[in-house]
């Protein structure tokens, strides 16, 4: 369960590019969960788009999708994942980065390793899951029944 803590601090709220502003914002820890595969998140996100536009956007498709052309992310990408990744890595101002990744991504634990490394002192831990299956087996050919979660990490020198 999640709690709001109500202080008197002060906080602010981003809504932006991550490798637009990760240049302008200061922070301890950056903490990235971004898209592992080719697949664009805003196809599976358009309701909660919808609500948090407050808006009446035209819509296509059985389910109702929105427009989201101007929202595909190069982290979907295999041609530019890596140096998307490396140009957030390199120009964050945090302490501490932190990265969700699986083991079926678009970038191999060496390319992250690689490219988290540039910044401090890296490792990963692992967490073992049984693969989700949202379509029937014969559709699709995996290579395993689990996937392996890496919490990847760098303390920046």
């Amino acid at each position: 369960m999640s709690y709001l803590i109500i202080n008197n601090q002060s906080h602010k709220v981003f809504n932006e590019d991550i490798n637009k502003i990760s240049a302008k914002v200061q922070g301890d820890i950056l903490y990235l969960d971004p898209p592992y595969n080719h697949r664009q998140y805003a196809t599976n996100y358009h309701l909660l788009e919808t609500i948090a536009k407050y808006d009446n956007p035209i819509i296509h498709g059985k389910t109702g999708l929105r427009e989201y052309q101007n929202q595909k992310s190069f982290y979907c990408s295999k041609t530019q994942v890596k140096k998307t990744f490396r140009d957030l890595i390199l120009k964050a101002k945090v302490k501490y980065i932190f990265l969700s990744y699986n083991n079926e991504g678009l970038m191999t634990l060496d390319d992250i390793k690689e490219i988290m490394s540039s910044r401090g002192k890296y490792g990963y831990f692992t967490k073992d899951y049984h693969r989700f299956k949202a379509d029937k087996s014969e559709n699709r050919e995996y290579k395993s029944n689990k996937t392996v979660e890496y919490l990847h990490y760098v303390v920046c020198s």
